[in-house]
């Protein structure tokens, strides 16, 4: 089975709305505890230590997250495109070739559902990171879900179900087509 034309999944912006706005409180929420330093009545949270490690903490990987949603915002590109030579992932890595893939999977962690694609070779992918947070993130995923490309089904508009479907289906004729792929 080949695919002659292209397929692109949308990124969803209304969940990427509801991401930045949740991201945003979560930024305003720490800003508050770290400025205003409310009195918990607990002797561990009240503690100042932990105030300022918890209020910073939230800052920075909240506010990451919020530039994250903001440069999706305003990024034009489907979310995946599925073509002949592979997967297009324009949310981490770029191109996944059909050769590199092994498998497909979903998991849940806290009500949030992940696309898992398995790899032949996962550490090539995790080395190729420069970036330092992305790098600790596929790290995370390898270690979590046996792939470090753990793709978030909220931030597309498709059914996840039906996305998995259709890969595992692309993925067996591309095997179909080039045995070498299935090695």
């Amino acid at each position: 089975m080949t695919i002659n034309t292209p397929i692109e999944i949308s990124l969803s912006k209304t969940k990427i709305i509801k991401g930045l706005l949740g991201s945003v409180a979560f930024v305003a929420i720490g800003l508050w505890i770290l400025i205003c330093q409310p009195h918990i009545g607990n002797p561990v949270f009240d503690n100042i230590l932990v105030k300022y490690g918890a209020s910073t903490a939230c800052i920075i990987f909240f506010g990451f997250t919020t530039f994250f949603f903001l440069k999706k915002m305003s990024d034009k590109k489907p979310g995946l495109i599925i073509n002949n030579e592979g997967i297009y992932d324009n949310s981490s890595v770029g191109l996944i070739p059909w050769s590199d893939i092994t498998r497909f999977s979903i998991s849940s962690v806290m009500n949030q559902q992940f696309l898992v694609i398995g790899l032949k070779d996962p550490e090539q992918y995790i080395t190729a990171q420069t970036n330092l947070f992305k790098k600790k993130s596929f790290d995370f995923n390898y270690k979590n879900y046996g792939s470090p490309l753990a793709i978030s089904a909220s931030t597309f508009e498709y059914n996840l179900y039906e996305l998995k479907a259709m890969l595992e289906n692309k993925l067996m004729g591309q095997q179909a087509k080039n045995p070498e792929v299935s090695e």
